[in-house]
């Protein structure tokens, strides 16, 4: 079967690599039907994300169909539409007891990861074998298409994180920094929790429109300084809220300087480098900070928010390839953020 893999010298291929099989009898095998390519998987291209090796599949957002199950499977069966997280995890150490799933110490990230210290390989290819099926797989309802489903298990589940740690309450001031697909669904989930106002601020105007179009008061950085324009709005007090969805110096120290004194800046962008905190400052003003990966337990709730019709997130995929294509995939999201929020690759 075809895959994604990362090569030598920051480079990716579309190369043959052997069909998974069932290895355990907690394990399934999903026929992927929808795979999506995330600004993490362009970060492991780049070497950013140290110890993935090449040779590596890539990708850890998919949804699919279970081809095969292990004897102990008892949630899903073979031919179930299914939705996988980004990670997953074990159940039974420290924090997993705690319901801290994303901190799981055994567990394992598609595409680099490792379970119980056995690889994961990713997902843009045809087939991925999921270990621990019964905990980690969560069933996709039938009104639910793949292009909306796909966002669960990653995207949707950690911008929906970045709203929940950021505490918001109703009637708040919310600014959200990045219009990708994260940030956006930070602007979507913001608005479960009734604040006042939620300002989302990026450099495209395609990224802007669909933030808009999800409730928010855009603010273009190429024209506009955000954090004087939240500070305006605000009577110069600053957001209750700021959620950094870039991964950037530039826009997390723009999160800091628009929140105001004991406000939150909820952070979920990944950083490529190391950022300088300002603590003399921070302490003073007594901004908290929140940070961390997204707690898959939310999916299902999520799922059922997309299945009840609450909250529409089609406007975010905006392309789709067959997996031969895939490099031409990779360029446009990559390199054409204009043109482009969310790439499908459809094995």
């Amino acid at each position: 079967m075809k895959a994604v893999v990362l090569q030598a010298g920051h480079e990716l291929a579309v190369n043959d690599v052997p069909e998974p099989r069932v290895e355990s009898p907690n394990d399934i095998i999903v026929k992927v039907t929808t795979a999506s390519i995330c600004g993490s998987d362009v970060h492991i291209k780049y070497g950013e994300i140290p110890g993935i090796p090449p040779g590596t599949v890539i990708g850890h957002e998919f949804v699919g169909v279970v081809e095969e199950a292990g004897e102990a499977v008892r949630q899903v069966k073979a031919g179930d539409r299914v939705d996988i997280p980004a990670g997953i995890w074990c159940g039974v150490c420290a924090a997993c007891r705690r319901g801290e799933t994303q901190n799981c110490s055994n567990g394992g990230v598609w595409g680099g990861g490792y379970y119980f210290g056995q690889p994961l390989q990713g997902a843009q290819t045809s087939y991925v074998r999921v270990p621990n099926a019964d905990l980690c797989v969560l069933p996709i309802p039938e009104n639910v298409p793949d292009e909306q489903a796909v966002f669960v298990g990653d995207i949707f589940m950690t911008g929906y994180h970045a709203a929940n740690q950021g505490g918001i309450r109703t009637g708040d001031t919310v600014v959200v920094y990045g219009c990708g697909p994260i940030g956006l669904c930070a602007v979507a989930s913001a608005q479960f929790f009734g604040p006042k106002q939620v300002f989302a601020v990026d450099r495209f105007e395609n990224r802007l429109a669909v933030a808009a179009r999800l409730g928010a008061t855009v603010i273009n950085a190429k024209e506009d300084d955000p954090v004087n324009r939240i500070l305006e709005t605000t009577d110069m007090e600053g957001a209750d809220v700021a959620i950094e969805a870039v991964g950037s110096a530039e826009s997390f120290n723009q999160a800091l300087g628009s929140v105001r004194r004991g406000g939150m800046v909820s952070v979920v962008g990944l950083f490529p480098e190391s950022v300088e905190l300002q603590l003399p400052i921070l302490g003073l003003y007594g901004v908290r900070i929140s940070m961390g990966l997204a707690n898959p337990s939310s999916m299902g709730p999520l799922m059922s928010l997309l299945s009840s019709e609450r909250i529409d997130l089609s406007p975010l995929c905006t392309h789709a390839y067959p997996l031969e294509d895939a490099l031409e995939a990779y360029d446009l999201f990559e390199n054409h953020k204009d043109q482009c929020i969310k790439v499908m690759l459809k094995p």
